[in-house]
């Protein structure tokens, strides 16, 4: 089974032809379609066809093990919010706003959970799994549009009045895109705002990317288009400056291709010697020489002045040090979510003194063990590593009896999940809430690989 970019004609049938009578899936298909750009409109899509599949389906969430640790997470996050709503006494004097961040924080999680459970129907086969990661490049095409738009006007100096945000319908579709400063000290954010979430969104689409190039086309300009798309990823993320993400970047190949160890380890040692490289000459009087091959504003990150600029908070270290310190105080069931920061610059002078705003943890799973304890934090990491890993046996030894194409495709779908993951170990773009959607459409579909690996 090939999965070329599709014609135009093809892609309406897509909403036109019924599958396997999916109720509610055209509504779900609009929702995936709008995601990137349109996050408002789309989740009012999604969640009619999550009423109508729930409804039309009689779904019995209780008869599906998978759900237990969601079913068992839900009620510690509920009784957790709740509580420290009422009791949590960390800061004297909490102003209301601070308290109902407790509350509020609980919509980051249950929605997402019922996404999870509800959802499967949509993934139940390659071919749904497939449609969907073409809706989701599709629409992620303003996203390129966006982000080169933005470099086009800072390469150029372009009047500041011609960047964002951009807001429609009163603000409820808005493309971010700020003008970058005059010295490129951030990436470019397309319709973000922020780069580490271009970053990240960029390596959720990277393997399916991947995946396209290689395939076989009958008409040589869609092989043209599939190379060009994959370069457009490389191109956006490096423009973008997130480190997480150009960190990530090395190990899409090996994650989509299952490559050997030694493979993987030979990536690696590539990337930290072409960083310790740009290190070198960015800090030489060799700088002007390379300056026609890597763009000022990179080599600037890595200049000495920039390395030595508060190194431990940039590199996560005194933040993640200063969280594992904090859960200590409360490790069963978390300080509360939206203190962090709060907490953070109470405990550390510096940071005030510098006026260094930290918002989050920098670590989804220190976040879950500060905002909620240990006990909820080791459900969620061990629920999704177990997906991982028990997706990975179906995938690599081949459990669903399938052609290589389709195996290859539930590799660039595990390796998706995979990058996405591992860019939450480093920082929490999750609070983005079209990269949430997609973080918990990913799990379910790795839930459907593996229930279609043990069915055959």
């Amino acid at each position: 089974m090939n999965f070329p970019f599709i014609s135009i004609k093809k892609f309406k049938k897509l909403f036109t032809q019924s599958n396997e009578n999916l109720n509610g899936i055209n509504f779900f298909r609009i929702g995936v379609f709008l995601l990137p750009s349109a996050f408002s409109i789309s989740t009012i899509f999604l969640i009619i066809a999550l009423i109508i599949n729930t409804r039309s389906k009689k779904i019995n969430f209780f008869q599906d093990y998978y759900n237990y640790p969601l079913f068992l997470s839900g009620i510690l996050i509920l009784i957790t919010a709740i509580s420290n709503f009422f009791l949590n006494n960390q800061i004297p004097d909490m102003r209301f706003e601070n308290k109902i961040q407790f509350l509020l924080d609980i919509a980051n999680w249950i929605p997402f959970f019922y996404i999870f459970s509800s959802i499967g129907n949509y993934l139940s086969n390659t071919k749904l799994r497939k449609e969907f990661s073409i809706l989701l490049i599709s629409g992620s095409f303003p996203i390129f549009i966006s982000g080169f738009y933005q470099f086009f006007l800072f390469k150029f100096n372009m009047p500041i009045s011609l960047s964002g945000p951009y807001r429609l319908f009163n603000g409820l579709i808005t493309w971010y895109q700020y003008s970058i400063k005059p010295l490129g000290e951030l990436g470019v954010t397309s319709i973000f705002n922020n780069p580490n979430y271009l970053g990240c969104w960029l390596l959720i689409l990277l393997p399916f990317s991947i995946f396209l190039s290689i395939q076989k086309y009958e008409k040589r300009y869609q092989k043209i288009f599939a190379l060009s798309f994959l370069i457009s990823i490389v191109i956006l993320t490096v423009l973008s400056k997130s480190r997480a993400a150009l960190g990530l970047l090395v190990l899409s190949i090996p994650a989509t291709f299952e490559m050997s160890l030694l493979i993987t380890i030979l990536f690696l040692l590539f990337f930290l010697f072409s960083n310790l490289l740009i290190i070198f000459f960015a800090n030489t009087d060799y700088q002007s020489s390379i300056q026609q091959l890597i763009p000022e504003q990179i080599i600037n990150d890595f200049s000495q002045q920039k390395l030595l600029e508060n190194p431990s908070r940039e590199l996560r270290s005194d933040i993640w040090s200063s969280a594992i310190n904090f859960i200590k105080l409360k490790p069963l069931f978390g300080v509360g979510a939206g203190l962090f920061p709060l907490v953070y610059i109470s405990k550390n002078e510096l940071t005030l003194e510098l006026n260094n705003w930290v918002g989050h943890t920098h670590n989804l799973f220190l976040e879950l063990a500060f905002n909620y304890g240990l006990i909820l934090a080791s459900i969620i990491i061990f629920f999704i590593l177990f997906l991982i890993i028990k997706s990975f046996i179906v995938i690599r030894f081949n459990k669903l009896k399938v052609c290589n194409s389709i195996t290859n495709f539930n590799r660039a779908w595990w390796a998706s999940t995979i990058l996405l993951v591992a860019s939450q170990l480093v920082d929490v773009q999750y609070y983005d809430g079209r990269i949430s959607i997609v973080f918990w459409i990913l799990l379910s579909g790795l839930r459907a690989i593996i229930k279609e690996g043990y069915i055959v």
